[in-house]
């Protein structure tokens, strides 16, 4: 899938590499310069993606949604962070959105339109087949744009430039040759981070759970606290033996995300309950968080199950629903349905069906 990537006119940030699309926004009153923070942001988005093209022998778009899902889970100012990735790959489009930004998909007979701010983390989304016309993504002004614009002359095929927001018109080939954009706005110097041996800059993650729950764990040579069964840092990556393995304790980590069938996600700082009311629950009153979630096929009850962090454990139980939550484990073709009121440890990849819907856990925590 490949298509001619045009700038909408804008103050924000647009960026094209390898058929892949960034827009960031730009909220700052001061016009965009190497020291702006949307400028910060796309350095470390372009990285990601540069990275994730490294691991995957097929682009898929999900090592790049797991690498940014754990790089905005470590960051204090995750809210402020605003942007749209498209990832063309082998089984459809890739849609990735954070905040105040608004993805329009466009085929021969349906307009389909995405918001960053419907979803309680990100929109993380896999369209496929993908739209037949055009896929843009804009920031979001006073009003969410929906309708895109008709197409004009110019195009980016490599580089970056402000902008308000990208088209790809999918099908038309750039016949422009191959030109940095300008501005060229190079990698700015970190406020905070590190940069590896070839200049990219990687954040440097300072996690801030929503539940403050304190765990005993192993901090490794950077200071980032992991589950003590771990071999490798899930927010660096190195080895836990660089350090003299004493547990310690602290402040826990986020455990990962629920991404449920729609492209939502849910951060797992703290427990959740999931229902069509789950309001109604004592665990909400206590402290959880509910998560309402609309169920066309009738399936859901009001208070249908609980995520649990224990330790470093996330766990699923079933409060009793009429037609219960089965679990289906990775690797697994077959659904188990859990037993009401007794708890499930759920490993990265594992799948739930409550009612007629159904949630991913993924965690960089994996063992």
């Amino acid at each position: 899938m490949s298509g001619r990537v045009e700038v909408v006119p804008g103050r924000h940030l647009v960026a094209s590499t390898d058929g892949v699309v960034v827009v960031v926004a730009h909220r700052d009153s001061t016009a965009l310069s190497v020291d702006s923070e949307a400028v910060v942001v796309l350095e470390q988005l372009l990285a990601m993606v540069a990275d994730a093209a490294s691991r995957e022998t097929r682009r898929t778009g999900r090592a790049f949604a797991r690498m940014v899902s754990t790089w905005l889970m470590s960051r204090e100012d995750e809210e402020r962070v605003e942007f749209g990735v498209l990832t063309p790959g082998t089984r459809g489009l890739s849609v990735l959105l954070h905040g105040g930004v608004t993805a329009v998909l466009e085929g021969a007979d349906r307009r389909e339109v995405l918001r960053g701010r419907d979803a309680g983390f990100t929109v993380d989304r896999v369209v496929s087949p993908a739209p037949d016309r055009a896929a843009a993504v804009f920031v979001d002004e006073d009003r969410t744009r929906e309708v895109l614009p008709a197409p004009g002359v110019w195009s980016l095929r490599d580089g970056r430039m402000p902008g308000s927001g990208a088209v790809v018109w999918l099908g038309e080939q750039d016949p422009t040759p191959i030109r940095r954009s300008i501005p060229d706005l190079r990698t700015p110097p970190r406020r905070n981070g590190r940069a590896d041996a070839g200049g990219a800059r990687t954040p440097a993650p300072t996690a801030t759970p929503g539940s403050g729950a304190r765990v005993l764990g192993y901090k490794c040579a950077r200071g980032h606290l992991n589950d003590p069964r771990v071999s490798f840092c899930a927010v660096c990556g190195i080895r836990m033996e660089q350090l003299t393995l004493v547990l310690t304790e602290g402040v826990r980590p986020p455990l990962g995300v629920l991404l449920l069938d729609d492209g939502s996600s849910y951060v797992l700082d703290t427990d959740l309950v999931i229902g069509r009311e789950p309001e109604r629950s004592e665990q909400v009153r206590r402290g959880a968080q509910a998560i309402r979630i609309p169920d066309a096929s009738g399936g859901m009850s009001r208070v249908h199950a609980e995520i649990r962090l224990v330790e470093w454990d996330v766990q699923v139980m079933d409060r009793g629903s009429a037609n219960g939550t089965h679990v289906r484990l990775p690797g697994r073709s077959d659904w188990v349905r859990a037993t009401p009121g007794h708890a499930t440890i759920l490993e990265p990849g594992s799948q739930l069906l409550l009612g007629g819907r159904v949630f991913t856990f993924d965690s960089q925590h994996g063992r």
